[in-house]
């Protein structure tokens, strides 16, 4: 039957990407990790930027071949047209800034977020910081969005590839989420708008920017906690106080019902009003059926399932 066989599909190209993955990985974390940590005993943030650095070498390597020897197609097809790359970076960096901003003003008019000093704060800290979570979001949409969402939405639909890059997306950050409902909805929706971003655009450049904008901002920038985790900032520019429903408690504020509401209301203007997608983007999209001859017909940002 034909949603068996697209289901096959599914599950077999989403498997042997994530395998080929792990597989390219593996080596920089059995062989080369502990050397790194050697050289730099006293540096934690060095070992995370090695880790994310050769995380997303190998998740690049892994959506290449799958694209190059598997889908026979340009790498560019996976969501890095160049094209679009300063407008999308431009766009969604000013989206998550104003995510962010949203989000904090507003906990702020009801009393739970208060300045204070900043502390050690340095501008020069931030460097390497800011390479390692830009490094780690790439890793991040590449698994959630990109080859994967393509594959899905090729075969089910844009719908279905929504739904589960977000579930996959959740699931990566399960650790931190220590089975609380409220952080793990909120990363759900996270990932919804991160989707919502890439399908729209057509391109990984937005949901990066996005997402880096805002874990960038709210973690080495603020020095609160990001996905629950206190990245060690020797500053806090903020103090967040109040009932954990509703500024996230210890998770941090990605946990709380202001961030939900603030996360739904740039989902739909993400998906009003961000670009339009190119006939070239849109051709993507069949790259399943591409080697068989069939070609779509661009529609502004509209979907052809």
């Amino acid at each position: 039957m034909l949603w068996l066989k697209r289901i096959w599909t599914i599950l077999w190209k989403s498997a042997a990407f994530v395998i080929l993955w792990a597989f390219l990985y593996a080596p920089f974390v059995t062989m080369f990790a502990s050397r790194v940590e050697r050289q730099f005993p006293s540096s934690p943030h060095i070992l995370r930027l090695y880790f994310d650095a050769t995380g997303a070498l190998a998740i690049l390597l892994a959506a290449w071949f799958m694209a190059r020897f598997v889908d026979r197609r340009a790498f560019s097809t996976l969501g890095f047209a160049p094209t679009s790359l300063v407008r999308d970076a431009l766009l969604g960096s000013a989206i998550g800034f104003i995510w962010l901003a949203l989000s904090l003003a507003l906990m702020w008019l009801l009393g739970w977020v208060t300045p204070q000093p900043a502390g050690n704060f340095s501008l020069s800290a931030l460097a390497i910081p800011a390479l390692a979570m830009l490094l780690n979001t790439v890793i991040q949409e590449v698994l959630a969005r990109s080859y994967t969402f393509q594959v899905i939405r090729s075969q089910a639909g844009p719908g279905w590839a929504i739904f589960v890059s977000s579930v996959v997306f959740m699931l990566y950050h399960a650790g931190g989420l220590r089975g609380a409902w409220l952080p793990a909805f909120n990363v759900f929706c996270s990932g919804v708008l991160f989707a919502v971003a890439f399908y729209r655009s057509g391109n990984l450049w937005l949901p990066i920017a996005i997402h880096f904008a805002w874990n960038f901002l709210l973690g080495p920038v603020l020095g609160l906690a990001v996905s629950g985790q206190d990245l060690g900032n020797y500053w806090r520019l903020f103090t967040v106080q109040g009932p954990a429903i509703f500024t996230g408690g210890a998770f941090g504020i990605e946990g709380s019902l202001v961030v939900t509401l603030i996360t739904v209301v740039c989902m739909i203007a993400i998906w009003l009003w961000a670009p339009a997608r190119s006939q070239a983007v849109e051709n993507q999209d069949n790259f399943g059926e591409g080697r068989r001859g069939k070609i779509l017909v661009a529609r502004s940002g509209g979907s052809h399932e």
